[in-house]
């Protein structure tokens, strides 16, 4: 295990790939997904997940700078983001079956497996229910482990309160989230574009019913302690140094309980470093895929 570390710097690249929009129905329920780089069959290809009240914009600025011999694939969880939102269950089990679904209609046999925060936990359980198709795993500011929660445990459990808060959710309220917890330093522009994107995703009622019930069935459950220890694949933890929501001190923890796990911390990043810092985060990732 190595030892943590700060990241260390990456000139801005050169190249910006173009990110596709698509979308694919697995199980009737129709997907949507952005996808960049090589889709060559023997490409190594990239998954990412995005967390809780996320989508697959949240890793739009990493899919056009991460390297073209990838072929990068961000997935919009059902529920989230343009994917259909269905009455679905929108429990881990629910997400599991999905997301396997989703890489057999793409094709996808072996994956570079990537999950940040809520989408980490999805990530390591994924892993251990399927690990012939992970090749290696990356968590980003990862959820899971208990107490990280913090107050959002005692307010998962309370199902009528959940439906409401989302129901009477609005723009401003988000956008005071981000500053407060999610972002260090934001650009007006990445707050701008984060708040349109993350009210698109959970306001009106399919979005607030969909998260609500995500909120009661993940937050607060399927942790993750007792089952970092059965990981056998090489793992890169990446944590933005200055995460008010999960806070860094939890790397430690998470890699302590892992095999085989590398350590940066992201400086002048908060808990999204792919969309603060997207050429750090992708020249770690491109390090750790081809080595």
């Amino acid at each position: 295990m190595n030892p943590l570390s700060t990241a260390r710097l990456y000139h801005a690249v050169a190249w910006y790939n173009v990110v596709v929009s698509r979308w694919v129905h697995v199980k009737g329920v129709r997907i949507h997904f952005l996808e960049s780089g090589n889709a060559r069959e023997d490409s190594p290809v990239l998954l990412m997940v995005h967390g809780w009240a996320g989508s697959a914009e949240d890793w739009e600025r990493l899919l056009r700078v991460l390297p073209s011999h990838l072929r990068s694939i961000a997935v919009d969880l059902p529920g989230c983001g343009r994917s259909d939102k269905p009455d679905a269950a929108y429990d881990i089990p629910f997400f599991l079956d999905n997301l396997r679904s989703f890489c057999a209609e793409l094709g996808l046999s072996r994956v570079v497996l990537t999950g940040h925060s809520m989408g980490g936990q999805i990530a390591v359980h994924f892993t251990l229910r399927y690990p012939d198709m992970v090749e290696k795993l990356i968590l980003i500011d990862p959820y899971g482990l208990k107490g990280e929660e913090g107050g959002l445990q005692p307010l998962s459990h309370l199902g009528p309160v959940v439906n409401l808060a989302f129901l009477l959710n609005t723009p401003l309220f988000i956008e005071w989230a981000m500053r407060a917890n999610v972002f260090h330093d934001p650009s007006p522009e990445l707050l701008r574009s984060a708040v349109e994107s993350t009210a698109a995703n959970i306001l009106g009622r399919e979005g607030a019913r969909s998260m609500s019930r995500i909120t009661k069935r993940v937050i607060g459950r399927g942790h993750v302690d007792a089952l970092l220890p059965g990981v056998s694949r090489e793992t890169l933890l990446i944590w933005g140094e200055h995460d008010r929501l999960l806070s860094p001190d939890w790397a430690q923890a998470f890699a302590s309980r892992l095999r085989r796990a590398s350590v940066h911390r992201i400086a002048g990043a908060g808990h999204m470093p792919m969309l603060e810092t997207p050429e750090a985060v992708a020249g770690l990732i491109t390090d750790f895929v081809d080595c």
